[in-house]
């Protein structure tokens, strides 16, 4: 009976083995991008929890003690012994090099774009431009160029890039046509014999966001470059992310070149982290303010441009809050996106108040029907009445401009909206590229009319029916 017994907790210690190492365990939720699954309730308002056991199961492998090596060690196998990539948001390029799969598309030249996408983009920044002109700022728009842009010889080989223009090659040639101040960012690191981006990380280097600062501040009207004798100091000590998804118990000593610089400028808050969505700096060296709306390559550049003016902000947060325009009184705005992201551009508008327009409308064609229609809830878009929608693509030519019509006591008003397809508000995983966005005055609420469609050189009506 003893022996029994004894079989018997032996049996058990060997089962709960593994559970208790879960305190012991590694988070890596950091280095692979995601979230870690929480312990699940059994009992979930006030009903039983019919989904514990999986729910359970998703909680210990990510708790599992060691973990992070069983992880190292199965992606490792497979990178040397079978030359496949364990984790599939990650490429195996040649030479140990890193890339992002979701460049995969702009590196193939598939276009995610429509060409009614690349127009409305345009028009949507240039909407931002004539903002910021109207307050005072001036815009430059820029892009960061995906790593496989740049260096392709990096690539596998059994990636073919497709004839035909890029996303960022259709934008970047429209945009002339709509007077929008482009920083070209591809063309200044392809004329660098150096590589200036991480081989192991989906970013530049800290000497490559030099490069970016230059470029960017090259455009503006006012000089502001403040770094000509700048030098960097190699260090093997940077946390690349793509090796992290792929080891994520692997030890931070990637090379970065920092730059020997020390700063004047003092940021507003106790905790400021490069992944802030917001970052307030003043008493820069340089005059003037600045407001950035950026990504995650202004981790390497920020410091740089908060250096190089008297007042900066800059902004994570999507959609961008164009109000901050007037709140800061900035002088300069810089839009900055990586290529990858070119789409968001056209899937959520920025906040701002739609541009009031005057036009002299003799006819318009009735359209019943044609119109999609959504409208905010009070109080949910920062103070605005935010309408948004779809027109049937069957109205629509390559371009196409969207005004909200606003009944009023003097007689009608026109409210220009964004081209932008507002895919998440509309609860749609797809974007598309016959939408409309416009944040109006919260008074508009309960009085617009209709909604007024220009394209082809004609006038289309549909009234709005909430």
């Amino acid at each position: 009976m003893k022996k029994k017994l004894a079989f018997i907790v032996i049996y058990l210690l060997v089962c709960l083995a593994p559970l208790c190492t879960v305190w012991l365990s590694k988070d890596t939720s950091a280095s692979e991008k995601r979230e870690s699954a929480e312990f699940p309730k059994a009992v979930d308002n006030g009903k039983l929890n019919k989904a514990f056991f999986s729910q359970f199961d998703a909680w210990f492998s990510d708790h599992m003690g060691g973990r992070a090596f069983l992880v190292d060690a199965q992606t490792a196998m497979k990178e040397h012994l079978f030359g496949e990539s364990a984790e599939s948001s990650v490429i195996l390029g040649k030479d140990g090099w890193l890339f992002y799969e979701k460049t995969a598309d702009d590196y193939c030249h598939v276009r995610t774009m429509t060409n009614r996408n690349v127009e409305n983009a345009a028009r949507t920044l240039a909407m931002m431009s004539d903002y910021c002109e109207a307050n005072g700022a001036e815009f430059i728009f820029t892009v960061a160029p995906n790593k496989n842009t740049l260096y392709p010889e990096n690539m596998p080989g059994r990636y073919k890039k497709a004839d035909g223009d890029s996303n960022l090659e259709a934008l970047a040639a429209v945009l002339p046509r709509y007077g929008v101040t482009y920083a070209d960012l591809t063309a200044a690191f392809s004329a660098e014999s150096k590589v200036l981006y991480q081989p192991r990380d989906s970013h530049w280097t800290y000497e490559g966001g030099m490069l970016a600062y230059r470029t960017i501040v090259g455009a503006m009207k006012t000089p502001h470059d403040l770094f000509e004798n700048i030098t960097f100091t190699e260090r093997n000590d940077w946390d690349a992310d793509l090796a992290n998804m792929l080891y994520p118990n692997a030890p931070d000593d990637d090379a970065q070149t920092y730059p020997d610089i020390t700063y004047s400028f003092t940021t507003k808050g106790d905790a400021i982290f490069d992944e802030s969505l917001v970052i307030e700096t003043l008493g820069g060296a340089g005059t003037g303010s600045l407001l950035m709306f950026r990504d995650s390559f202004g981790n390497t550049t920020w410091r740089y441009f908060a250096e190089s003016f008297s007042k900066a902000e800059f902004e994570r947060a999507v959609p961008y809050r164009m109000s901050s325009v007037r709140r800061l009184n900035a002088d300069t705005v810089v839009l900055e996106i990586v290529e990858r992201n070119l789409i968001n551009l056209v899937q959520k508008a920025p906040m701002m108040e739609a541009p009031k327009v005057d036009l002299d409308i003799l006819d318009a064609v009735d359209m019943a029907g044609a119109v999609n229609r959504f409208e905010s809830e009070e109080e949910s878009a920062g103070g605005f009445y935010h309408i948004y929608g779809t027109v049937d693509e069957k109205w629509l030519e390559e371009q196409y401009r969207v005004y909200a019509v606003v009944a009023g006591s003097g007689g009608n008003a026109f409210y220009e909206a964004f081209p932008s397809f507002e895919t998440e508000l509309m609860g749609l995983t797809q974007c598309g590229d016959n939408g409309f966005s416009a944040y109006l005055p919260e008074e508009a609420r309960g009085a617009v009319a209709g909604i007024l469609v220009e394209t082809g050189g004609r006038f289309f009506y549909a009234e709005w029916k909430s």
